[in-house]
């Protein structure tokens, strides 16, 4: 898991990344992963951007433990399916604040003709995830 300032402040360069991209030029490129069912997110998967994208069903996003993690890690969730998504807390914790609710369990996104292109962000800040919809017109079930 990342400590340093520049760590928490750059998203990982994988493969090589785009010749004279790289960690030294203070360019780095967003890390995208697509999943087609559920998936455990990894403390060590901050800063990444998951997407539904191949999805056939709705994907449940499960956030890791917050026990060890450091306040700042973040993950993206952006539904690219018309299945919809959920991103849910780790042990239904009732640690995610979401509109109007300030010990969620899940956040589902399945309305639909809303739910392609929805975004949300998560942020540990150190007690619980911050969620912030990064997309207009989406509507969310906070539970």
């Amino acid at each position: 898991m990342p400590y340093s300032v520049y760590e928490q402040t750059h998203s990982p360069v994988t493969g090589g990344g785009v010749s004279g991209l790289n960690a030294q030029s203070g360019v780095s490129l967003e890390v995208i992963s697509a999943k087609t069912a559920a998936y455990s997110v990894l403390p060590s998967d901050w800063g990444k951007t998951f997407t539904t994208r191949g999805a056939t069903a709705s994907v449940t996003f499960t956030l890791p433990a917050v026990t060890s993690l450091t306040a700042g890690v973040w993950f993206r969730f952006f539904n690219v399916s018309a299945y919809g998504m959920v991103i849910a807390s780790n042990g239904s914790s009732d640690n995610i604040v979401s509109k109007n609710d300030a010990g969620a369990d899940s956040i589902t996104c399945t309305t639909t003709s809303l739910m392609i292109g929805a975004c949300v962000r998560v942020i540990y800040d150190g007690t619980g995830w911050l969620a912030l919809s990064e997309s207009a017109g989406p509507t969310y079930t906070v539970a």
